[in-house]
């Protein structure tokens, strides 16, 4: 008897740690290329899409990076295969004044779309690299960092 009290406490303990351990991800990540069908020479775009959920936003990158919020930030690692053409630019992003910021900021809801030219060099194309970004709340006013990473490769191995 003493044993199944002691096994009931043992799991009752691990689910409620297990519930406090929950990590936020109110945004979801997927990474892909523009085309399908590529050659060198081909100008095309490595797309960054996040579906956010309800009530959160995530900061983009065109704005004051001094103001306060963390803009969201791409890493690429150089390889010879590609070329990148300017930077990574916003798709549709919302602006407004802030008045906590004191300033204008850029962030996207429900879902952002983030896009990077390049200029393929060579084949096998592999593009490879990091970002990190910042998801808040407007309801709780919580914000949470967030980062991720995309390896790209075509042909596909």
């Amino acid at each position: 008897m003493k044993s199944k009290i002691a096994v009931l406490l043992v799991l009752m303990l691990s689910v409620s740690v297990g519930s406090f351990a929950q990590i936020l991800t109110p945004a979801k990540w997927t990474v892909e290329l523009s085309k399908k069908e590529i050659k060198v020479g081909d100008v095309i775009e490595v797309v960054f899409k996040a579906k956010i959920d309800k009530s959160w936003h995530v900061y983009s990158n065109d704005f004051d990076p001094d103001l306060g919020p963390i803009l969201i930030e791409f890493d690429f690692e150089n390889h010879a295969s590609y070329e990148r053409i300017g930077k990574v630019k916003p798709i549709n992003a919302h602006k407004k004044y802030d008045k906590i910021w004191e300033g204008d900021v850029s962030y996207f809801e429900n879902t952002a779309e983030m896009r990077q030219k390049i200029k393929v060099k060579s084949l096998p194309l592999h593009v490879e690299g990091t970002f990190d970004f910042q998801t808040c709340s407007d309801q709780t006013g919580q914000c949470v960092m967030g980062d991720d990473e995309f390896d790209l490769n075509y042909p596909s191995k």
